[in-house]
């Protein structure tokens, strides 16, 4: 435990208020009164808007700042990575402050035990003091992530032909949801490695069996304050099968376990040309408890940094129309986190950009004029209604985020206030390069 960085390396006062990081406040203010008159004219106020945006947050990742940040394929560990669980949380807390868009951190029980015990004598208590740390840096602990993919689950981990390396993880799955319960969200997600090279390398039917199982054990044994969310994907590590490859089979284990159980949709776990934002629709539609994973891909599932792509876009159009993101009643809201990783680029800046292509993302999905939309779609007017998607899509949203970051004594550009903050020279400085 690394405490006697953890206060020194955030900086007190970043300058940024009144210097806005490359606008000035009068020009902001101009092109934010420009875009109000043009939204009021499609009868939308641009102060609802704004305060919905203020609201917006998403959840940070904390194995993106540390040794995984890189992916599982990359050796390469960029300047200032975090080397425990307490870094994490301090970068965390500059994303925060910086943003004042992420209050709460994602965590992987294996990786982010404060007393670094062994996997299989990990104490939920002992998770006590992340909370606690946590709090004091203005963040909580948000989902908890079971980790199923170290050593000895190279054949599997819930779904695994080897009893004792099922139990071994029931029992784990067991400790993350106690973590989850009593000092974070209540949220346990999971995700499998399980999953073949070759036809014939196991028997499909019975890794079902073991599946089910597996995870009954665990929805029965955990707290009743706890939802389980099942992540899917289609394949990595296994290329043959993968025992969770696609929405239906994770929809389909959910409604077998009860209504505390639901899915998470990971951006970077589909076939390409595949309608995630449909995907999301019937979710909704079918009232299944969900989540989702933000991330860009462009071959697989990359984990890149959040791009503010059409398809992004429209997906939050799907969340905002659905009442699963802003909703009054927050315990009707989707989770909604950051996965990603970073081979070669800042750390720091990728999941600022993140947070920047989320929020103008959510941006648009609000200003849709819904009324005209439904009524191109009454009458069949297939082009205007997409014209209607495209005209919300192609608006510059980014005086209402930058005015509600203003208002709320944030830098408008967070990008460029942490390049001006010394930050990344201070962890590279404080924190020795370490290995994989």
């Amino acid at each position: 435990m690394l405490l006697h960085s953890a206060f020194s390396l955030i900086p007190k006062r970043l300058g940024w208020v009144g210097k806005n990081m490359g606008r000035s406040r009068n020009e902001i203010s101009q092109r934010y009164d420009l875009l109000a008159k043009d939204l009021a004219g499609k009868g939308v106020r641009i102060d609802l808007i704004k305060r919905k945006v203020s609201d917006f947050a998403v959840e940070v990742p904390s194995w993106v700042f540390g040794a995984f940040g890189g992916g599982r394929f990359s050796g390469y560990l960029p300047p200032g990575a975090a080397r425990d669980i307490y870094e994490k949380l301090d970068d965390v807390a500059l994303v925060h402050k910086l943003t004042g868009a992420t209050p709460r951190v994602s965590i992987h029980v294996g990786w982010d035990d404060p007393e670094r015990a062994q996997f299989d004598k990990i104490q939920p208590d002992s998770f006590k003091k992340l909370k606690d740390y946590a709090a004091k840096q203005g963040l909580a602990i948000g989902t908890v992530n079971p980790t199923y993919f170290l050593e000895g689950t190279h054949f599997g981990s819930l779904a695994a032909n080897d009893p004792k390396t099922r139990k071994r993880l029931v029992e784990h799955s067991i400790v993350s949801a106690e973590i989850a319960s009593k000092y974070a969200t209540g949220i346990l997600t999971l995700w499998l490695p399980d999953g073949t090279l070759y036809p014939g390398q196991v028997n499909l039917r019975a890794a079902e069996r073991n599946l089910r199982d597996s995870l009954c054990q665990i929805y029965c044994r955990m707290p009743q304050s706890v939802r389980m969310l099942i992540e899917y994907k289609l394949f990595e590590p296994g290329t043959y099968h993968t025992v969770i490859s696609d929405v239906s089979v994770a929809s389909d284990l959910a409604r077998g376990l009860g209504d505390r159980a639901g899915v998470i949709v990971d951006l970077g776990h589909h076939p390409h040309g595949v309608n995630v934002e449909h995907i999301i629709a019937r979710l909704i539609e079918g009232k299944m408890p969900a989540g989702i994973h933000f991330n860009t891909r462009y071959a697989a599932d990359d984990d890149h940094a959040v791009e503010p792509d059409i398809q992004l876009f429209r997906i939050f159009h799907e969340l905002v129309t659905g009442d699963v993101i802003g909703n009054p009643d927050p315990s009707k809201d989707w989770v909604c986190v950051i996965d990603q990783c970073s081979a070669l680029e800042n750390r720091m800046q990728a999941v600022l950009h993140s947070v920047d292509s989320l929020t103008v993302s959510y941006t648009k999905a609000l200003i849709v004029d819904e009324s005209k939309l439904a009524k191109h779609q009454g009458e069949n007017e297939i082009i205007l209604a997409n014209r209607t998607l495209l005209d919300a899509f192609m608006t510059d949203v980014r005086p209402i985020i930058q005015m509600a970051r203003l208002e709320k004594g944030l830098p408008a550009d967070p990008i460029a206030a942490y390049i001006g903050s010394g930050y990344q020279q201070r962890i590279e400085a404080k924190r020795p390069g370490m290995k994989r």
